[in-house]
């Protein structure tokens, strides 16, 4: 296989029946096994990484490595590149350098923004991957981030937090939204957050949020454009099947694999002290990330699909 658009295998998770998982490299040693389980389960994969990552693992290898795995790997892959912490006036010429490096999906999350900017911001940065062939990817409705690094913080979470109708997304305004902007994919908000990295949880994770069908239904109705979900470590599994049916392309999962890894390592250098080499090291950390994702697949029912 080789490097596809993100827009056509989001087309064909519609047509299947199924959603297409983005999963996040959260750092270089993270590639091959998104690889190896995509190749084994036989599904279409999305490699996703932030504007700030891709620069800081060394922009320029970490994007080859990345086009590398895709142009050998025996499943369609597609480079995603996901939204900022922050979206600001620095957004936009950061994805411009993304897509001169060779990503073929870029997204801006203008939730946070009032409506109008997050139009005005979209409506630029669509013309620009229209003139350049790669699918543009916006945000309508608050997945709310429970992490100091994100835009409006609003402080720890809390076990009974519920997401409020008012920052989910508006049926209607996503029909407006996609039409004035022209966007290929819209993530969308219909129950699910994001928790903190560092709060201290340790699997297995608690998945307590719960989805809007009705509103996803609605918001499927007003558009044609493709939709996404981000954040959804936390989303009851059976709302993610649920949504899927419902219209659903593709699903992105950062936050558990993170959590993994780093729980993994901390208990076997805890553990084994006099391992030295990093590829020993991480070898049962990126197992378990291995099969978290494998575990994603199955439950999207992309496994098969190629």
């Amino acid at each position: 296989m080789s490097l596809v658009r993100e827009s056509y295998l989001i087309d064909c998770a519609e047509k299947g029946g199924y959603a297409v998982p983005g999963f996040f490299p959260f750092n270089l040693d993270f590639i091959k096994p998104i690889i190896e389980v995509a190749e084994e389960e036989r599904s279409p994969v999305v490699i996703c990484q932030g504007p700030e990552f891709i620069k800081s693992f060394g922009e320029h290898v970490f994007t080859n490595a990345c086009l590398t795995a895709a142009h050998y790997a025996r499943v369609p892959v597609a480079l995603s590149v996901d939204h900022t912490f922050v979206t600001d006036d620095s957004t936009i010429p950061a994805l411009l350098r993304d897509i001169h490096l060779g990503w073929g999906s870029v997204m801006l999350d203008g939730s946070l923004l009032p409506y109008e900017e997050n139009v005005a911001k979209m409506k630029e940065l669509s013309k620009i991957c229209k003139g350049a062939g790669v699918d543009c990817v916006a945000a309508l409705g608050e997945v709310r981030r429970f992490f100091p690094q994100a835009m409006k913080y609003n402080g720890p979470f809390q076990e009974d937090f519920v997401v409020p109708d008012e920052i989910m997304t508006d049926p209607q305004q996503a029909k407006e939204f996609v039409e004035e902007t022209g966007v290929d994919t819209l993530a969308i908000s219909i129950g699910q957050y994001v928790r903190s990295l560092w709060d201290g949880e340790l699997p297995p994770f608690k998945k307590t949020a719960h989805l809007d069908i009705k509103r996803l239904d609605a918001i499927r109705e007003s558009t044609k454009a493709h939709l996404l979900l981000h954040g959804s470590t936390h989303v009851c599994e059976d709302d993610l099947k649920e949504a899927i049916r419902h219209g659903v392309g593709m699903i992105k999962v950062a936050s558990e694999q993170a959590l993994l890894w780093s729980n993994e390592i901390r208990n076997f250098t805890s553990e084994n002290r006099e391992v030295m080499f990093p590829e020993d090291i991480q070898k049962p950390a990126l197992a378990k990330v291995k099969e978290s994702m494998r575990s994603y697949i199955r439950l999207f029912n992309s496994n098969n699909k190629v």
